[in-house]
């Protein structure tokens, strides 16, 4: 993760001074690096690059973009589930909000499945093991789970992380 504090003054007379930062790191290398890139605090200043699991604006707040960088590595974070949180919650990263996301990720439970079916099959019988286990075989192999995947769509917040082969999902 790294963002590009461009120097403004440079950029506006036509060309381009500025450097990389790796995020995390201390907020004193943020702090000097605003500095050298702001003409020690004579103009001004904007992230014109970054690579982030997230979006942030040119005038967001370099300091919380490292916070929630940290928060990012301290909880072991993915791209999808940053999707999740964003998509379900409408958590909007260019304010930046850590305590909210902490908050909000108490509300995100994982299920493995390589597939919505398999997805569908492991959330039934995670909550309904023993109802599905008393049915007769015949009906309990009878479960669409295609059909029970799209209902669950319909109440839930759903997100697929093809890399690890697990959904987080939200209730609504």
């Amino acid at each position: 993760m790294q963002i590009y504090i461009a120097d403004l003054e440079a950029y506006n007379s036509g060309y381009l001074k500025g450097e990389w930062i790796e995020l995390p790191t201390e907020n004193e290398e943020i702090e000097e690096a605003i500095l050298r890139q702001s003409k020690n605090g004579q103009s001004d200043f904007a992230i014109h690059d970054y690579e982030l699991p997230f979006e942030i604006g040119e005038y967001t707040d370099p300091i919380k973009v490292n916070e929630l960088c940290e928060t990012i590595e301290e909880l072991n974070l993915n791209r999808y589930l940053l999707e999740h949180l964003e998509d379900t919650y409408g958590i909007d990263f260019k304010k930046l909000d850590i305590h909210m996301i902490k908050k909000y990720l108490e509300d995100v439970y994982t299920i493995e499945g390589s597939n919505n079916n398999e997805f569908a099959q492991n959330y039934m019988y995670e909550f309904y093991e023993e109802l599905i286990e008393d049915m007769p075989w015949e009906l309990s192999y009878s479960i669409d789970y295609d059909t029970v995947f799209n209902k669950l769509q319909m109440t839930m917040s759903i997100t697929k992380n093809p890399e690890k082969e697990v959904f987080y999902y939200s209730n609504d």
